[in-house]
This record gives structure tokens, sequence and C-alpha cells, in this order.
């Protein structure tokens, strides 16, 4: 009996001291052929995300055993509006205890078909024992089109793969393959399961056969593999080849990598290749045989594993105050002011979260700015995000994501701006002028001009559609776009600004 009642007062404890959802989410784009379509393969995102069991509220049930419900709340959009959704009520799996509970991971998985192109996807979840307590997550990526060439789907890490026809969220190819939900493996990782599909290897020619696929652990996408991080395998023709597998990473020291699959001819041409970023915490791995080549030394030399890097205290910085969300929501921030290489490294921090990684990146950034008092050079920098947030704020986007808000913080406020919403012929647009704007590689540019319009009347905010400025967004066929019928008579105001060369 005072077993039971420390058990239950723990529980009371717990459920008090929640705090805010917090999830992990990712998503991997494959292809599936479709019946209605003539078996025409067509996009299928898979969306899964982890719960931490924490920080939600559980209740007893009739037959004494502790759960919790989560209104689960999915939607994926594009310029048209909303293209698929899902609505439904997780329950987790009753436990007996709160020790069970702790021990057990509450990961989801969804399936849902899409069209190739842009969309934002906005996951919302809701704690029906506290529907104040709420997890929002917001993103956006663009899916590729069916490639008319044999081509891979995105990678998948799988955390656990057991083979079993069972009816579940994660039946895959007759077994279970529960994914990771941020590619990330700490010490406790001693392999790493990989998943992903080559489409289309009937369509090459036979004088390319034998096909070799390698997969490889590197620290870049084009470093050459050692012998330890790196498996052969040959592929028949066939429509869909299932790519799967799994490499002992006991001996992998910290740092960032990527997962590489590489398809070859037999003249050792790539004809396919697809790659997936990842985080490995591992400041004791197991020893390997030496290997004195050069190869091994120069990747030593530019060796980012975190053995190797000097650790400030994060609890005594500004970043401590912030959780996995918002560290997520200001590497977002920082996007305007990066250039392509610090864009990517963020990328990769959106895509495969790892805590420790991206609240060092932040306190670095801001370190830069400000050595003596990183705190400050944050706390300006706010003050930037804030004013962008009055002016560009949407119903469902923060200002700093839009478009606008975006090109400002990047190049600041511009010299002159068009704004016209009745046109005729025309959709709504907005046109900016610089007379001068420096980029992030610190170029000058002169009458620097960006062209926003709304797709549609959904819309409630301008997306770029054309810019001047080398490495913005250039497109050509803005006119197709933004009239109505597909051209205009040279009386609209852009033509003005974008004559016929431009």
């Amino acid at each position: 009996m005072r077993k039971a009642c420390i058990i239950f007062i723990f529980f009371l404890l717990l459920s008090w001291h929640a705090m805010a959802i917090d999830a992990v989410v990712a998503h991997t784009v494959f292809y599936s052929p479709d019946p209605a379509q003539n078996n025409k393969l067509t996009p299928v995102v898979e969306t899964y995300w982890q719960i931490n069991q924490q920080t939600i509220h559980y209740k007893t049930t009739p037959e004494k055993t502790i759960v919790a419900r989560i209104k689960t709340d999915i939607i994926f959009m594009n310029d048209t509006g909303i293209i698929n959704e899902g609505h439904y009520i997780l329950q987790t799996v009753p436990r007996a205890n709160v020790a069970e509970l702790m021990n057990h991971s509450i990961i989801e998985l969804r399936r849902y078909a899409l069209q190739p192109g842009f969309v934002k996807m906005k996951l919302v979840l809701t704690d029906l024992a506290d529907s104040v307590n709420r997890f929002t997550y917001l993103d956006s990526f663009t899916i590729p089109p069916v490639a008319k060439k044999t081509f891979y789907s995105e990678l998948q890490l799988l955390d656990t793969v057991i083979e079993s026809a069972a009816e579940t969220a994660f039946k895959k190819n007759g077994r279970q393959q529960v994914p990771v939900c941020a590619n990330f493996l700490d010490e406790n990782k001693t392999m790493l399961h990989y998943y992903a599909e080559l489409y289309g290897a009937n369509k090459i020619s036979a004088d390319d056969y034998p096909l070799i696929q390698k997969i490889s652990l590197v620290r870049k996408e084009r470093e050459t593999p050692t012998h330890d991080f790196q498996r052969t395998d040959s592929i028949k023709s066939q429509e869909v080849s299932l790519v799967s597998g799994s490499f002992p990473i006991a001996a992998l020291a910290s740092g960032n990598y990527f997962v590489r699959i590489t398809l070859e001819n037999n003249s050792h041409n790539i004809i396919a290749t697809q790659s997936l970023f990842f985080q490995r915490l591992n400041l004791h791995p197991a020893t390997i045989a030496p290997d004195t080549s050069k190869t091994k030394k120069k990747v030593e030399a530019s060796d980012t594993a975190m053995e190797q890097v000097t650790l400030i205290n994060l609890n005594k910085t500004f970043v401590a105050k912030y959780d996995l969300g918002r560290i997520r929501a200001i590497l977002k921030m920082l996007l305007p002011f990066s250039n392509g290489q610090e864009t990517q490294t963020i990328n990769n921090f959106l895509k495969a979260p790892d805590e420790t990684y991206m609240r060092y990146y932040i306190y670095n950034y801001f370190s830069a700015i400000n050595k003596d008092d990183p705190g400050k050079a944050w706390k300006d920098f706010t003050e930037k995000i804030e004013d962008v947030n009055a002016r560009y704020n949407t119903k469902n986007v923060p200002g700093y994501e839009t478009d606008r808000g975006f090109m400002y913080l990047r190049y600041g406020q511009p010299t002159d701006v068009i704004t016209v919403e009745n046109e005729n012929g025309s959709l709504p647009y907005e046109i900016w002028q610089y007379d001068v704007l420096t980029q992030t590689n610190h170029k000058d540019i002169t009458n620097g001009l960006f062209l926003f319009y709304k797709p549609n009347q959904i819309m409630s905010d301008f997306r770029l559609l054309h810019s001047t400025v080398s490495g913005e967004i250039e497109n050509p066929a803005w006119r197709s776009y933004l009239y109505l019928n597909g051209n205009n008579n040279g009386s609209s105001r852009a033509e003005q600004y974008f004559p016929n060369n431009r």
C-alpha cells in the first residue's frame, strides 16, 4: 500500500509540473504506385514525431492504468489552400505505473499522399487533459516531381526494425520500421539503421549492368569513405528496389556526418545519389584497428568531433531559457543573415535537431558579434525581429518567415515600395527597389529589385515571385504568374520596373 501511494504521489507531481508539450517532428518523401493513375509513381510523405512523455498529463482509467489523450491536427497546404489533412485523437498505450510510462517512447507515424511542389505543413498537438498544454510545429518543404531517370527517395534513419506483419502504423514491406525522429545518435546507439527506395532501375540500359550500389558514412558529402563505414550491393533490374541495412557505430566518434548512397554503372559512372545529414555524440568511441593512411590523417585534420571542442556551460548563457521549439525558431531567424554554408548548416539542424549542437551554434553566432556580451547582441537582434514581425506577421506565419520579412531582415528597408492591389488584369503585387544593397558575401548591388505577389485571395501575404538580385529567385516567366491572362498590354506598373530584358 505504501509503495502504491508513493507511485501515486510521484504521478501527481509529474502531472503538476508537466511543461508545455515538447516533441520532435520529421518527414521523409517516398513514392508509391497509384492504382487510380495506372500505377504511376506519386509522392507519399511519411510524417512522424516523438513526444516527450514528461510534458503531457496522464489520467487513470477505470481499469487502473495510466493514459494520456492528445488531439492531433496535421494540415498540408500550398498556394491553392489545404491539400491534405488529418484530425484524430492519439491515446498512449495504457501503462500500469509511472515507471513503465517513462520507459516507453510516444512515437506516431502517418502517411499522406501529396502532389509535387512547395508544401507548408502544420502540426498541432493538444493535451486533452489540459487544452492550454499545446505544441505547434510549422515547416515547409518542396516535394520533387517523379524524375524521368533512375532516382532515390529521401533517406530515413530507423530506430527499430522488426520482422513482423502486424498491422501497425510502422508496418512497411512486411516488417515494422520505427524511424528516428531526430537524426541524432547518442552514446546509447551502437547501430545505425537506414532505409531508402530506388526507383526506375528497370529503365537503365542493359549495357550499364552490373549496377553497383555503395552506402557509406562520410564527414562530407563528396568525401571518400573509410572501409569501416562502407558497404557495396548489386542492384537488379526492377521498378522499385528497397535499400536497407545497418552499420555498427560504436567506433564512430562524435561529429557531423552524412549517410550517402550512390548507384554506379559498370564504368563507375554515377547514375543516382542521395544523402542524409546526421549527428553523432560518442565521447568514448570503441577502438578500431589503426589506419595510418593519408586519407585518415586528412579526415582527422578537419574533424568536428565534440571531444575536440571547448565546451561552455550554456546553462549560464542567454540560450538556457529557451526550449527546443524556440531554439528552432531562432535558427530560422538567422537564415536571412547566413551565407550558403551557414544556411546548409542551419537547414541540417532543422531537419535533424540536436539540442546541444543547436544551442552552441546560436551562442557562437552572437558571441562572434559581441564576445564580451553575447546576450546583448542577442537582445539587439530580437529588436530587429520584433520590428519585422510587427510589419509582416500573418495569422499562421511569423513575420521573419514571410518572404517580405526575410528580405527586410537580409537587406534592410527598401528605398522605395510600390504596392499595387487593384490593377486591371493582374494579381495584387508589391515592388521593392533598393538604390544600393549589400549581399551576404559583402558585395554591393545597385538598383536591386524584388517583385512580390499574392497567388490567390486565400493568402494574406505576398510571396516573392522574381528579383534582379543575384542569388535570389530569378523567374523570367514572372508575367505568366502575375497577369490573369498570362500577359499585359504594357501599362502595368510592374512593366515599368521590370522591362522585357529583366
